[in-house]
């Protein structure tokens, strides 16, 4: 009976199959949604710097988000994002939750498309973390939601959140302030800017591989180094920065610096060039561009399919500049600085992309795909368990789609952040890094939930604001992002309520034949005992049937106090041997 048993729940189970397929499909349409909006708004800076093209940051994703997402995130992810809601209130019914995070994967990948398209930088944590909230109120109540910490601690559960929409991008933005004007004062404005900025460079290649080593070690790694301290990871932290600063010292400044003045001589050479060719052929020139015009004009526009998916990658960030005057009007206000100073910073702002790049796929990358391998572990156990396995293939199917959404679509994030907000360039760009990437350390050491999105976005205004208050920042954009973060739970709580409540709540057929079946096998089988006790154990059982059926009748027509009571040790027997016979008959 018990083999029985099991084979009927296996059975149930293969009925879910469906819910595998689909949800690895949405996992990768969320990961594309990822790629085109939270990858993208990491690689903002970088990009609108110029530091690297679209296509170098189409590279580093490729390798460094990929492998420290296979390296670093393949171990454990919570089922139920960040503690939000409570795992037992879904202990009796794991389909339910498995249903639940499909559905959270839908709404979760359909709103990053949304704010892409509106140029919206949002967070993948907290757009998860709102599609468990409206999946969990629609299934069991605001008692299954964590609205605070453990002991009313305001930095856990739901209220958490809410707080880090304030303190996340402000602490971001004074960190940010500190490292940029700390730079500008002893660097940028000095006369020796040039020869200043080789001498800061170990320091700041330093705090850059200090930081986000402690961030992969003690968050990324810790599931792996079982018993690390924080005190470790720090020291660890301290001798591999210092073991970096004195390789860029020795080996790689002097090679970077022989570099930026030899491109710098040739762009000096060949502008002369350019000029002088200008004066003698002017008007020769001119004839010349006009028939290239005319031929160019005459020529239609080709388009396939290849062109059309590596648009995004090719597409020009920095023409925001000349067809926006809002945000031409700060590039032209900000502060310039010294062109070969920034070239040697560009270099800096290379690595930090290349750094945040792994980090953040060694730590978001697999948690963001967390509904799907919550669907995988419960269809693989057929049960519910806290904890589930990152398999490796679940996070291919991640990589693939970050690096597919970044080429096609992560432009406009980019664009937003990088361009847009204010005006960065590898000095600005490299201080936003580094100050995100401290806040999003100390945060997660603390145990408060922040998002990189959040700090990246505070860091940028910060910059911004040691330009002007007024003129430094694109405040008509900042408010637009703003209500995008609030709006974010909200959406994609109310949508995957709603997707939800009408897989579950709706009429079914397959629910009514279940019933109908269910209610036809009960007759039957109360029709086969009846006929098993007639028919059976007469001698047992014929007696006491009889003061059964009278009890039956008496209750049915008298009150219960004038009803014939059958002796209970009688009457147990009876149900017993009766339920042991219809058992047997039913079930050989």
């Amino acid at each position: 009976r018990i083999l029985l048993y099991q084979e009927f729940e296996h059975k149930m189970w293969l009925e879910y199959q469906w819910i595998v397929v689909c949800g690895g499909l949405l996992a990768v349409f969320v990961a594309y949604g990822i790629g085109a909006n939270d990858v993208a708004n990491a690689f903002g800076s970088s990009v609108g710097s110029k530091a690297i093209t679209i296509k170098q940051a189409l590279v580093i994703a490729a390798i460094f988000e990929f492998g420290g997402a296979v390296l670093l995130g393949a171990g454990v992810t919570d089922t139920v994002r960040k503690g939000i809601a409570d795992f037992s209130k879904f202990q009796d019914a794991p389909e339910l939750l498995m249903y639940g995070m499909l559905c959270v994967l839908l709404a979760t990948g359909l709103w990053l498309i949304l704010a892409s398209y509106f140029e919206l930088p949002v967070s993948t944590t907290h757009s998860t973390v709102g599609g468990v909230i409206g999946m969990a109120i629609c299934a069991k109540g605001a008692g299954a939601v964590t609205w605070m910490g453990s002991g009313g601690n305001v930095l856990g559960g739901v209220v958490g959140i809410v707080l880090s929409w304030v303190f996340s991008p402000v602490l971001s933005a004074i960190l940010a302030i500190v490292l940029f004007g700390g730079v500008r004062v002893l660097v940028l404005r000095s006369q020796n800017s040039y020869v200043r900025s080789w001498y800061v460079f170990p320091v700041l290649v330093f705090l850059t591989v200090l930081v986000n080593s402690f961030f992969i070690i003690f968050k990324g790694a810790k599931s792996k180094l079982k018993g690390l301290e924080p005190v470790d990871a720090v020291w660890i932290s301290f001798v591999i920065g210092g073991v970096a600063a004195l390789i860029v010292t020795f080996g790689v400044v002097p090679f970077l610096k022989k570099r930026v003045d030899r491109e710098f001589e040739a762009a000096e050479q060949a502008e002369a060039a350019k000029a002088q060719a200008a004066e003698e052929g002017a008007e020769k020139g001119v004839d010349e561009g006009k028939v290239q015009i005319e031929s160019v004009e005459a020529e239609p526009e080709k388009k396939n399919f290849w062109s059309t998916i590596t648009s995004g990658a090719n597409h020009d960030v920095h023409s925001a500049i000349e067809e926006d005057d809002a945000v031409n009007a700060i590039h032209e206000f900000s502060e310039k600085f010294d062109p070969k100073t920034e070239e040697s910073f560009k270099y800096l702002q290379v690595f930090t992309a290349i750094c945040d790049s792994f980090s953040h796929g060694a730590n978001d990358v697999a948690n963001s795909i967390g509904p799907f391998a919550a669907i995988w572990g419960i269809y693989k156990y057929e049960g519910l368990k806290k904890k589930t396995e990152v398999p490796i293939w679940i996070l291919v199917l991640g990589g693939f789609g970050i690096v597919l959404g970044l080429a096609t679509y992560g432009y406009k994030i980019m664009c937003s952040i990088g361009v847009k907000m204010c005006r960065i360039t590898p000095t600005r760009g490299f201080a936003i890094e580094l100050g995100a990437a401290v806040v999003i350390v100390i945060g997660s050491q603390l145990g408060i939930p922040l998002s990189t999105t959040h700090c990246q976005v505070g860091a940028t205004v910060g910059v911004g604001l040691l330009e002007s208050l007024s003129k430094g920042v694109n405040w008509k954009l900042i408010g637009k992002v703003v209500v995008g973060w609030v709006m974010t739970l909200i959406i994609v709580g109310l949508t995957t309520a709603g997707f939800f409540a009408q897989g579950v709540y709706a009429p079914s057929v397959v629910n009514i034949r279940e019933r109908e079946e269910l209610q036809g096998g009960i007759k039957d089988a109360v029709i086969q005992m009846v006929n098993t006790l007639s028919s059976s154990n007469i001698d047992i059982v014929g007696g006491n049937l009889t003061l059964i059926n009278e009890t039956i009748t008496n209750l049915t027509n008298h009150s219960l106090y004038e009803a014939q009571v059958v002796d209970s040790v009688k009457f147990n027997n009876v149900l017993l041997e009766a339920t042991t016979v219809t058992l047997d008959s039913l079930i050989p």
